[in-house]
């Protein structure tokens, strides 16, 4: 784990048709980036109403790991970071209280879905 302070936080339409969002994140003199089209992205305006609100978890998660307002107070926010292969996989407050693992969180939520979806599906009609 190491400390690392949030550069810049980016929002954008990915090939016209999806949005994403990342944090630019340097540690000790190492731009790494957290987020972005390689870890999810959501269809234009949020996406169809079947989506995972993907891109709302993510911002919602980021500020309350930073204990900020708005997305634009995390620029300088300080983070715990958890590194595997060259990538960043996680962010924490610095305590380490608060982890944000967004593939395990974004996997629990598809998971939830799909329970909601097969309860709906299988439950008797009137």
């Amino acid at each position: 784990m190491e400390i690392g302070t949030i550069k810049a936080v980016h929002i954008y339409i990915h090939r016209q048709l999806y949005v994403t969002a990342d944090l630019e994140l340097n540690l000790k003199g190492v731009k790494y980036t957290f987020g972005g089209q390689g870890l999810f992205v959501s269809g234009m305006h949020g996406g169809e109403s079947s989506d995972a609100p993907y891109l709302g978890r993510f911002l919602y998660r980021c500020m309350q790991v930073c204990n900020v307002a708005n997305w634009e107070e995390l620029k300088s926010s300080k983070v715990l970071v958890e590194i595997r292969n060259g990538r960043v996989i996680a962010i924490a407050d610095i305590a380490g209280n608060n982890w944000f693992d967004p593939l395990a969180e974004f996997d629990a939520m598809n998971e939830e879905k799909e329970q909601t979806e097969s309860a709906f599906r299988d439950s008797p009609k009137p």
